[in-house]
């Protein structure tokens, strides 16, 4: 076993100066020839200590057909992509989840050729990260993790990876940007862009900074752009693979709520600012944030302290905090600051379609839903009032509700019976909140619209 020590002491500066001497022959001379030579060291350094460290990994192929027959069907990763040892003891490799996607197992190509087999022990789909487990009869390298909270725009970078199969590949650059999301290449979205080139082959290998220090885990490209690349934060992938090795998953907390931006008509209903905070549209019934007394309307504006400014910063906000802790809300209601405690429960899946975007209404009914009376009997209960129709342009549609949703209240007060709703509804301006009670099978939701016309 051999943990990499990269004895790199060269400064950005340095390096930087470097280059600048580079390109300005006026300056060429013995001290500027030393400063390119001291470059080319570092660099020469960096791969070789970091290299024996990185895998190529690719779908396992059983030895034989016969023996593939005889055992259970064994998944295949569906693309090849490369990885890197962060535990030469454990012989645990991170790797990106696309990389080994439906596999147990991948074939995992150590620097100089040797093969061995490595057992996918769990993936993360949220944030496309995986861990690979492999024993070697050798001592393996392994690289260190940096700290990316200390990540700044400008700091030379350096990516290791297998692109189009070409082994061993290093390409170096600069880290262009930090805490990209919305980037739709994963839900937990807080990316490290780079222009160091990234290519298919290049998804889970490492990204470097100077020292040798693994700054975050190359994970996807944007097509047809150049210099565009992305990586997914140190600091993230330490924690997702802890969970990995430790439960084969990674838990998050859940608060149980449906979000939308904070846009201008939102901030001039709710007297708030424009891109601070997220607007609460939902809040399921028994869950964390209903208990905790959190009411559609609200306004979410820092979680544990931290500013929230979009939902994606909302959802990985609570995504780190695992299951069972308490968690510090300050939330606008009613144009008043005040902060709430919720006890966040684990991550439910099933619910994470109630974020939305507001989307314009034409000619709809004024929610956007066609209800229907079902009468004592048909169900359990007595008379109720079912949704039979929801507009696929409609807010409702983009906050969650569903057809065969049980409308039970209207504003606070029962809903029985279509007479009821539309009286209801008529005291509702265009423009106002409607707040319902919904429910759908066993859960009972608190939502949140706009009547529109």
């Amino acid at each position: 076993m051999k943990q990499v020590k990269s004895s790199l002491r060269l400064k950005a500066g340095l390096l930087f100066l470097g280059l600048l001497v580079f390109c300005s022959p006026a300056h060429a001379g013995p001290t500027s020839s030393n400063l390119l030579v001291d470059l080319e060291d570092a660099l020469v350094s960096l791969a070789e200590s970091v290299q024996p460290a990185v895998v190529n990994l690719s779908p396992y192929v059983p030895p034989s057909p016969s023996v593939g027959r005889m055992d259970k069907p064994t998944g295949r990763a569906t693309n090849a992509g490369a990885g890197v040892i962060f535990d030469a003891a454990g012989g645990y490799i991170v790797t990106n989840s696309h990389v080994v996607r439906n596999a147990d197992r991948v074939t995992v190509t150590l620097f100089g050729g040797d093969e061995l087999v490595g057992r996918v022990l769990g993936a993360d789909e949220d944030t496309d990260l995986a861990v690979v487990q492999v024993e070697s009869d050798h001592p393996l390298n392994s690289v260190r993790f940096g700290d990316s909270s200390r990540l700044r725009v400008g700091q030379l970078v350096v990516a290791v990876g297998n692109p189009y199969g070409l082994h061993d590949t290093m390409t170096f650059g600069i880290i262009s940007g930090l805490n990209r999301e919305n980037v739709n290449l994963s839900r937990y979205e807080d990316f490290i862009q780079t222009d160091a080139s990234i290519n298919p082959g290049n998804s889970g290998g490492p990204l470097l900074n100077i020292r040798g220090e693994v700054i975050g885990i190359n994970t996807a490209i944007i097509n047809y752009a150049q210099s565009i690349g992305f990586a997914i934060p140190a600091n993230m992938v330490k924690r997702v693979t802890s969970d990995l090795i430790e439960h084969g998953e990674v838990a998050r907390g859940w608060l149980g709520v449906g979000i939308e931006p904070v846009t201008p008509e939102v901030a001039a209903k709710a007297k708030a600012v424009a891109g601070s905070g997220v607007f609460v549209n939902a809040v399921f019934e028994g869950d964390p944030a209903h208990r905790a007394g959190l009411k559609p309307g609200d306004i979410i504006l820092r979680i544990g302290g931290a500013p929230v400014d979009s939902p994606s910063k909302m959802i990985r906000l609570i995504g780190v905090i695992s299951p069972g802790q308490s968690v510090n809300l300050d939330i606008l209601r009613d144009g008043k600051t005040q902060v709430v405690s919720v006890l966040l429960e684990k991550q439910k899946k099933i619910r994470e379609a109630l974020v939305r975007k507001p989307s314009p209404l034409l000619d709809l009914p004024p929610l956007g839903i066609e209800i229907e009376e079902v009468p004592a009997g048909a169900q359990e209960g007595g008379p109720s009032v079912v949704i039979s129709n929801v507009f696929a342009d409609s807010s409702a549609a983009a906050s969650g509700l569903q057809a065969g949703d049980r409308i039970l209240a209207l504003n606070g007060e029962n809903v029985d019976s279509r007479m009821s709703y539309l009286r209801l509804l008529d005291g509702v301006s265009t423009g106002e909140e409607v707040f319902l009670l919904i429910q759908r099978n066993e859960d009972k939701i608190h939502l949140a619209l706009v009547r529109e016309n």
